[in-house]
């Protein structure tokens, strides 16, 4: 028999319930909030993010795109919506430098830069940067 799952902090939906709560037509801005900000302290960015949009949260929204651009998170970036090929390119530059190269190379390819994706996609690949080779 396996172990209980370890519970959730308190004030935490659960799966079953975020989604009725997602679901709710009327839930009110302020909860969105709430929820948001209770799972950005628990580091679930996923999470906030959706309680932020239902709520139309847009200084939050903002703070997750910096969050994702200074940590080169091409996932979050990308959840986030529409995005200019700049913001592209710089989440890329920041996702090498922190050797995020999957994320890197997504960016690269979203800024429509085929150059750095091919760098990026040979840096994967193991191949090292073309002007080593």
């Amino acid at each position: 028999m396996s172990p209980a799952p370890p519970a959730l902090p308190k004030g935490i939906p659960n799966c079953l319930k975020k989604r009725q709560l997602l679901n709710d037509k009327v839930l009110s801005p302020e909860l969105c909030r709430e929820y948001g900000r209770k799972f950005l302290e628990l580091d679930w960015r996923e999470d906030a993010l959706e309680f932020f949009r239902k709520g139309g949260m847009a200084d939050e929204l903002e703070q997750l795109k910096a969050y994702a651009l200074e940590t080169g998170d091409a996932f979050l970036l990308g959840r986030l919506g529409h995005q200019e090929p700049e913001d592209w390119r710089r989440l890329g530059e920041q996702a090498l430098d922190l050797g995020k190269l999957h994320f890197a190379r997504r960016a690269f390819e979203l800024a429509g830069d085929d150059d750095k994706t091919a760098l990026v996609t040979g840096l994967i690949a193991g191949q090292g940067a073309p002007e080593d080779n």
